[in-house]
Protein backbone atom coordinates (compact mmCIF):
# COMPACT_ATOMS: atom_id res chain seq x y z
CA UNK A 1 0.00 0.00 0.00
CA UNK A 2 1.49 3.35 -1.09
CA UNK A 3 1.28 6.27 1.32
CA UNK A 4 0.39 9.69 -0.95
CA UNK A 5 2.58 12.43 1.29
CA UNK A 6 0.27 15.31 1.35
CA UNK A 7 1.94 19.00 2.00
CA UNK A 8 -0.04 21.82 3.43
CA UNK A 9 0.63 24.41 1.14
CA UNK A 10 0.26 26.74 3.81
CA UNK A 11 2.51 25.60 6.34
CA UNK A 12 4.37 23.67 4.58
CA UNK A 13 4.24 20.53 7.05
CA UNK A 14 2.99 17.10 5.98
CA UNK A 15 -0.84 16.19 6.44
CA UNK A 16 -1.76 13.33 8.21
CA UNK A 17 -4.71 11.30 7.37
CA UNK A 18 -6.38 12.33 10.48
CA UNK A 19 -5.99 16.18 9.92
CA UNK A 20 -8.89 17.77 8.72
CA UNK A 21 -8.06 19.83 4.71
CA UNK A 22 -9.09 20.63 1.95
CA UNK A 23 -7.97 19.49 -1.62
CA UNK A 24 -7.21 22.89 -3.73
CA UNK A 25 -7.78 22.42 -7.96
CA UNK A 26 -7.27 25.00 -10.07
CA UNK A 27 -8.61 24.40 -13.60
CA UNK A 28 -8.05 26.67 -16.23
CA UNK A 29 -10.03 26.55 -19.39
CA UNK A 30 -11.85 23.55 -18.17
CA UNK A 31 -8.66 21.57 -17.95
CA UNK A 32 -7.17 20.01 -14.83
CA UNK A 33 -3.96 21.60 -14.09
CA UNK A 34 -2.50 21.15 -10.57
CA UNK A 35 -3.81 20.30 -7.28
CA UNK A 36 -2.42 21.11 -4.09
CA UNK A 37 -3.30 20.52 0.08
CA UNK A 38 -3.68 22.73 2.58
CA UNK A 39 -5.20 22.44 6.79
CA UNK A 40 -8.31 23.75 6.79
CA UNK A 41 -7.12 25.43 9.68
CA UNK A 42 -3.56 25.41 9.38
CA UNK A 43 -1.86 24.73 12.30
CA UNK A 44 0.56 27.54 12.00
CA UNK A 45 -2.68 29.98 12.37
CA UNK A 46 -3.61 28.82 15.67
CA UNK A 47 -3.87 31.19 18.61
CA UNK A 48 -3.99 29.56 22.08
Amino acid sequence: MTEITKTCIRCNKNIIDGDLHKIVIYVIQEKFTEHHYEHVECPGKFTV
